[in-house]
């Protein structure tokens, strides 16, 4: 897709229907064109301190955990049965994987049939947020046993980053 773009943040970032990114100072944002056909999204941010991005870190994951009701509310102002399941489906020592599958309502995400993966890792001040959606008509090509190793994929490219910087 496109390169990286980086911008200094001053306002909150909305990651999806249930989650935001509040307090950074710098946002990367980087489009992929994932191995399923469809994009993905890698957000990744820079914090002032490592207390700074724990505390977005455990706030996206308060959000992410209470994100099924988030997204059946969603649902239901759109007139849409309230399907939208959430689960945690990996976690590392610094990061964790949550499989969101819904009947989409327009907005943030495409609408239909779908399970968005998305993968929260922090390290020190850096925060990366990985997302991609999985379209139910083109049927389930990803298993949520491969997100533990994506976490810690995502996380050595976070150690990398940081220390060539």
């Amino acid at each position: 897709m496109a390169p990286p773009h980086t911008q200094p943040v001053t306002h909150d970032v909305g990651l999806n229907e249930c989650a935001s990114v509040r307090g950074a100072l710098t946002w990367q944002q980087q489009g992929y064109v994932s191995g399923f056909k469809t994009p993905a999204i890698q957000d990744s941010f820079t914090f002032a301190d490592p207390a700074a991005a724990q505390q977005t870190y455990q706030s996206l994951l308060s959000a992410m955990k209470t994100c099924q009701d988030t997204s059946r509310t969603l649902q239901g102002n759109a007139h849409l049965s309230p399907d939208a399941e959430v689960a945690q489906t990996g976690t590392t020592a610094d990061g964790a994987a949550f499989a969101r599958r819904w009947t989409a309502v327009a907005g943030m995400s495409a609408p239909g049939p779908q399970t968005n993966h998305v993968y929260l890792v922090q390290r020190g001040n850096l925060l990366t947020v990985l997302q991609f959606p999985e379209f139910s008509d083109k049927g389930a090509t990803y298993a949520p046993t491969d997100d533990r190793p994506a976490l810690t994929a995502l996380a050595d490219r976070l150690t990398s980053a940081s220390t060539t910087k």
